[in-house]
């Protein structure tokens, strides 16, 4: 298909889903189809989407395509060399979200979308799914709020700015260096990768942060001020308009996109690689958020490059599976170190096994815990029935 006529489609469908698998598309041309010239003519229409087009796919889609260079297994073969023009747009529209929009740009430097809501889903896997585990029980769940997630796993420059600002970088380094004392700075040397060697904790005290940063009121705070060992949430906290963590239920809504298969592409491993920063392509460590494709809802690195740190306590799912569980807040509010914390998602270091968008990982990631490979992404509450 000419160029041409797919560029002229991009400009005049209606459907988003369309225009985002066309930008997408784009990415897979090389030199010779698609020279530096018919690149730079093109470059003021993804821009502009970028910045106004109101779908969330669309808008990652233009992301993946411009930002990045050819590093990497799986990028695209030209450089379309539009980092900073992107960084420009993201900076523009900080702050200022659009009602209208499935997506907006947050103070910190990441961008949230939108998930509507309420939601009920089967969550867990089919007992007939590749690699499932016995502790994936399919069974429905109704999510009653729309939320908000980060369209990306926080990363190093963003947590760095944060603990240089709450003068916490002195020590949190020092901790990472107890944990781990060899080369101890790849935990901060790469910007664009995602942060690691956090704990439960910690990124809990980074939402916090950020509400401040976003001029949310203390009393929608999510978390307490004194975040450690004990603490305990407040009673009300998925009600709270504060940045958090997702609950484990909220990720897999968003992982999956509307999918009921193993990945949100299907059930197999052959697209893997396009999606997931897994041991197989992963070259030995993580890589920079965003450089392989979003799936439907404009989320990237779903699967693998840093399993994410989430709200809830690792706890078993319902044994009857005809029954719909809400997602609501935990009956145990205290946060300990000798009960588990959820992550899910895999990582660069694991293999495909994790990188499914019902598996649940191990029952021995304590809040205290640093691992070489966890990390996190944040969500907000964007709307909730009252709470009880």
């Amino acid at each position: 298909i000419p160029v041409r006529d797919v560029i002229h489609r991009i400009e005049k469908t209606s459907d988003a889903g369309e225009r985002a698998a066309l930008i997408l598309s784009l990415g897979g041309l090389g030199e010779n189809i698609i020279a530096r010239t018919k690149r730079e003519s093109i470059v003021p229409l993804l821009l502009e989407l970028y910045r106004n087009d109101p779908d969330a796919e669309v808008h990652s889609a233009v992301d993946w395509l411009l930002r990045y260079t050819n590093k990497g297994p799986g990028r695209p073969k030209v450089n379309w060399d539009q980092h900073v023009a992107l960084g420009e747009i993201d900076r523009e529209v900080s702050g200022n979200p659009a009602p209208e929009k499935e997506w907006s740009a947050i103070t910190g430097g990441f961008t949230a979308v939108v998930v509507h809501g309420p939601s009920v889903f089967e969550m867990g896997a089919d007992p007939n799914e590749p690699r499932r585990s016995d502790d994936e029980v399919l069974h429905r769940v109704r999510i009653p709020r729309a939320f908000a997630i980060s369209s990306k796993e926080v990363t190093i420059a963003e947590f760095q700015d944060y603990l240089l600002e709450s003068g916490q970088k002195s020590r949190w380094r020092e901790d990472v260096l107890k944990r781990f004392p060899i080369n101890p700075d790849t935990f901060w040397s790469e910007p664009e990768r995602p942060q690691v060697a956090v704990t439960w904790y910690d990124a809990a005290a980074y939402c916090n942060w950020l509400s401040r940063k976003a001029g949310i009121p203390h009393d929608q705070w999510v978390y307490p001020d004194a975040i450690g060992p004990g603490m305990e949430m407040p009673a009300d906290y998925l009600h709270r308009a504060g940045y958090r963590l997702p609950t484990e239920a909220e990720w897999e809504f968003a992982a999956r996109a509307g999918s009921s298969t193993a990945h949100f592409f299907g059930d197999g491993v052959g697209l893997l690689d396009r999606y997931a920063w897994y041991m197989a392509n992963s070259q030995g460590h993580s890589w920079p958020v965003g450089m392989l494709k979003p799936n439907s809802l404009g989320l990237f690195d779903m699967y693998g490059n840093a399993w994410e740190w989430l709200q809830d306590r690792r706890i078993n799912y319902t044994s009857d599976p005809t029954s719909t569980t809400t997602d609501a807040e935990d009956t145990a509010l205290a946060v300990t170190n000798d009960v588990a914390r959820t992550r899910r998602g895999g990582s660069w270091s694991y293999d495909k096994e994790t990188t499914r968008s019902a598996h649940r990982g191990a029952k021995t990631y304590f809040p205290d815990q640093r691992r070489d490979s966890v990390g996190f992404r944040v969500a907000r509450t964007l709307s909730a029935t009252p709470a009880p």
